[in-house]
This record gives C-alpha cells, sequence and structure tokens, in this order.
C-alpha cells in the first residue's frame, strides 16, 4: 500500500523529487487539474519564493495538450524555460525577432505534442498567427505569471496586457491561471476584471508576510552618500539596489565600484543587449558577495535564493512594486533587509489619480510611526502580524546604526565647515572641501540637499550674492528613522 495516498503529492515525489507540498499548492494544483467549463479561471496570491513556479510546472507533466505561459521580460523567460526543462517538459520560447523558418518549427512541434510548454510574452501573443496556431490545437493550462502587471502596465507602456481577455476566448484554454506574489484589493479587482470579465475566478490567498525580511527607512540629504555609508559599513551582500532609471542604474554602479571593487559591482537594465543581459545574470547568480544596480527589468521571478539585502534608490510606485522587489532577498528563508532611501525632495511621480493614490500609500510607508511589516500587510487588506523585523519595533543590525551615524555625522560636519569659514565660499566649493570619504557627487548633493531644507542659506544679494550663510539650526536637519 502506498505510504501517501495524495496522488498529487506523489506526482511531486516521484517526478520531481518534493518531498512536501504547502496547503497552497495542493490546492492549486488540485484546482488546475479538476477544472470544467465553468470552473476554469483562478487568480492565485502568494508570496514571493513560496513555489507559484511548481503549482503549474507539476500540472505540465499529466495534463494533455500544451501549457502556455505568458511572462513580462525575457530575463524570466529564459530563467523560466531552464526551470522547465530540468522537471522533465519539453519547453520552447515564442519571442521577438525570431524567424519563420523559427516559429514555424515550433508551431510544428506543439501541434506534433512533443512541445508540453510555451513560454512568450503577451506583445508575441497578440500576434494574429501566433492565436491562430494555439487556436487550432489543445491548450490545456494558460498561466499568466507576474498578473499584476496588467493592472500596473497595462494601461501605460504594456498595452499589450489588455489583450490578454481577448486571446483567451481566441485559444479557448481548459484553465487559466493568473499568479502575483502581491496585490492590494485595488489591483486584484482591476486584473479580474481586466482578464475575466464578469467571470468570478476561484481566489486562493496566502499569506503575503515574509518574516525572514526585516524592513528599514533611512533618511538622508544625500542618497550616494548614504548608499556609500550602508556598504562601508558592510550592509549585507549579495545585495540589489533598485533604481527608477537606465542613468540612475549606471550611475549608481559606476559610483560604488571603487567601493566594493569593480569585479564585484554591475549595472542591469532592459538597454543593455541580450549577450550583456545573459553575462550579468550568471555573474551574479553564481557571487557570493557583489552589488547589482538594476531597474525592474530585474528581478520578477528570476530565483537567486541567497540575495541578503535589497536597497531601493528611489521610491517604489506603489507597494506591491515595493513589495515585489523587496521579495528578491531572502529567498532561502534565512534572515534578509528591505531599506528604503529618501529625501523632503523626493517628488511625486504618478500624474494618473489612481496610480498617484498608490504612490501616496507608499509614501505613508516613509514616515508611518507604527510598525512597517503592518503598514505594508493593511496596505494589501492583511492582517497584521507579528513583527518579526522593522526598524519601528525591533534593534537594528549594527550596518544600518553605523550607517545612520555616518549620515548625522556628514550633516554635522557640512555644517561646521560653512560655520569655520571666515569669508563665505560658493555652495560648490563648500562640496569640494569636505572632509568627506564620499564622491564629489555625493557631497555635491548633500550640500545642495542642505540648502534646499534651509540648513544652509544661499545670499541672493549684495557683495555675498551665490556665497552661503548658516540658516537653521543643525537640530532641524536630524536625520529623521
Amino acid at each position: 500500500m502506498d505510504a501517501n495516498p495524495d496522488p498529487i503529492a506523489n506526482l511531486a515525489q516521484q517526478s520531481l523529487g518534493v518531498s512536501y507540498l504547502y496547503p497552497y499548492q495542493r490546492l492549486v494544483v488540485g484546482n488546475t487539474l479538476d477544472a470544467d467549463e465553468e470552473n476554469r479561471f483562478q487568480v492565485v496570491v502568494l508570496p514571493t519564493g513560496s513555489g507559484k513556479t511548481l503549482c503549474f510546472t507539476l500540472p505540465m507533466l499529466v495534463l494533455e495538450g500544451v501549457t502556455v505561459v505568458v511572462y513580462p521580460l525575457l530575463a524570466l523567460i529564459d530563467d523560466q524555460a531552464r526551470r522547465v526543462r530540468e522537471s522533465g517538459v519539453t519547453a520552447r520560447v515564442l519571442r521577438g525577432g525570431q524567424s519563420a523558418a523559427e516559429r514555424e518549427a515550433i508551431y510544428a512541434e506543439v501541434r506534433q505534442g512533443r512541445a508540453g510548454c510555451l513560454l512568450t510574452n503577451p506583445e508575441v501573443l497578440s500576434g494574429s498567427r501566433v492565436r491562430q496556431e494555439l487556436g487550432s490545437v489543445d491548450v490545456a493550462h494558460l498561466v499568466i505569471d507576474e498578473a499584476h502587471c496588467v493592472s500596473e502596465w497595462g494601461t501605460t507602456f504594456r498595452p499589450a496586457y489588455l489583450t490578454l481577455a481577448e486571446t483567451i476566448r481566441l485559444i479557448h484554454p481548459r484553465v487559466v491561471t493568473a499568479f502575483t506574489a502581491t496585490a492590494s484589493h485595488t489591483v486584484l479587482e482591476s486584473m479580474c476584471r481586466e482578464l475575466f470579465g464578469d467571470r468570478r475566478p476561484h481566489l486562493v490567498l496566502g499569506d503575503p508576510d515574509r518574516p525572514s525580511i526585516s524592513y528599514s527607512v533611512v533618511h538622508a540629504h544625500s542618497k550616494e552618500g548614504a548608499l556609500h555609508e550602508l556598504l562601508r559599513c558592510g550592509v549585507r551582500q549579495p545585495a540589489i539596489v533598485f533604481c527608477r532609471s537606465r542613468k540612475r542604474c549606471e550611475g549608481v554602479a559606476r559610483d560604488l565600484a571603487p567601493l566594493v571593487g569593480f569585479e564585484h559591482c554591475a549595472a542591469y537594465h532592459a538597454g543593455l543587449n541580450a549577450e550583456e543581459r545573459a553575462g550579468i545574470e550568471a555573474w551574479f547568480f553564481a557571487a557570493a558577495r557583489g552589488v547589482l544596480a538594476a531597474t525592474c527589468a530585474y528581478g520578477m521571478g528570476v530565483d537567486k535564493p541567497n540575495i541578503r539585502t535589497v536597497i531601493h534608490y528611489e521610491l517604489p510606485s506603489s507597494v506591491e512594486a515595493f513589495l515585489q522587489e523587496s521579495g528578491r532577498a531572502g529567498r532561502d528563508r534565512l534572515p534578509a533587509h528591505s531599506i528604503v532611501l529618501w529625501n523632503s525632495g523626493d517628488p511625486p511621480r504618478e500624474r494618473d489619480p489612481t496610480r498617484a493614490l498608490r504612490e501616496r500609500d507608499m509614501r505613508g510607508y516613509l514616515r508611518t510611526t507604527d510598525c512597517r511589516r503592518a503598514y505594508l500587510l493593511r496596505a494589501l487588506g492583511a492582517e497584521p502580524q507579528m513583527c518579526f523585523g522593522c526598524d519601528r519595533c525591533e534593534p537594528e543590525e549594527t550596518s544600518i546604526v553605523e550607517a545612520r551615524r555616518g549620515i548625522i555625522t556628514a550633516n554635522e560636519v557640512t555644517l561646521k565647515s560653512a560655520r569655520r569659514h571666515r569669508r563665505m565660499v560658493t555652495p560648490r566649493r563648500l562640496a569640494l572641501e569636505l572632509p568627506l570619504e564620499w564622491s564629489q557627487q555625493a557631497r555635491v548633493e548633500l550640500v545642495t540637499r542642505l540648502i534646499r531644507d534651509g540648513a544652509l542659506r544661499v545670499h541672493r544679494w549684495g557683495p555675498w550674492n551665490g556665497r552661503i550663510d548658516c540658516g537653521r539650526p543643525p537640530g532641524l536637519v536630524e536625520t529623521a528613522r
């Protein structure tokens, strides 16, 4: 008699070597295998690192027909194709730029049942020929991974996400599953409306908390200087510094390289060619230490388990985006840290009312006096739980405490340097003369921000026009926690 009477658990053990399924994994797989025409849609919200991939690779082993998996990023497609093949399923990739002959060979394999998985993106899937081919075969399962992108990106720079509902209608998959790691009620409603119309899907909600991650916010007049202090004081690596633009990403990597070592620092963004991206991915995946400055082009679903620290150089657009990117850390379930750098000069970026509201929620996270973990869970509509680590509830790691001291010291040194000058100096001259180890750009940024916040004053008239004077006393520029 079989020691385990659960056929799904047996399949996981025998085919993938997985000895235990979490209850939500068992539920998702069961929904997929038991679906009928009236119950073929499901939405699965599970935190990063909780095993979403198994939820659709396991059914591939027994479902007749092809499983189509939709991803937002090429890096994610390549990484997941490798993982699907490791499970024993033949996987093929449909991407832009393929020749007619390459596409025809893939279509032939799908028609002949020799390809069990087809990985692609919304833009390719919206093509009429692709839809025609898939509409003529048995599509067992359509998987939309990182499905929050339907709501996040569909109305802005990835309109192909809004064509997925039409694709579902045309290819008529037996099951449709939308996966995401984080979704507030607003995002969830928008996503379901765009994908399924008035059909209500099964909803599988996992616990969105990541107990292994501790959350901190570091206020700094110079973000570059703050980043320097964090790394100088030994914030744990490997680390990712998320930036919102390619230019910022490259600048951060360039500035950090002398500090952490040129061989231990790189920039990653969508402007790199495929060979460059693959090289950086391979380097960072194998790195036991190192710092990667990256845009959102890196991260979603790329499974590097031992990232110890994620730093946001700029404010994420929403709580969901923040948790997605913070969730890159600690996927091995060992202690990790998420840090946001901010200052009063961070401007609002979103103009769309709904997106502006979600950005405002993220700004609330910076200023909350409550537990940061509780704030994030409430923003997602989840019940607050015991805090496993944040700078409001628990003592911080030594590296972050020392970095905060370094940031405050830099503010004090700047103000004292301004007072010691017998004759007033220009802001740039003061920045160049500061006795700090920071880069010239970081020192200029610090002086500029102290001027904007009123700690230093620039005369606008008379013989001292353009020269610095001390403004408010230094107690008013305390680095807030």
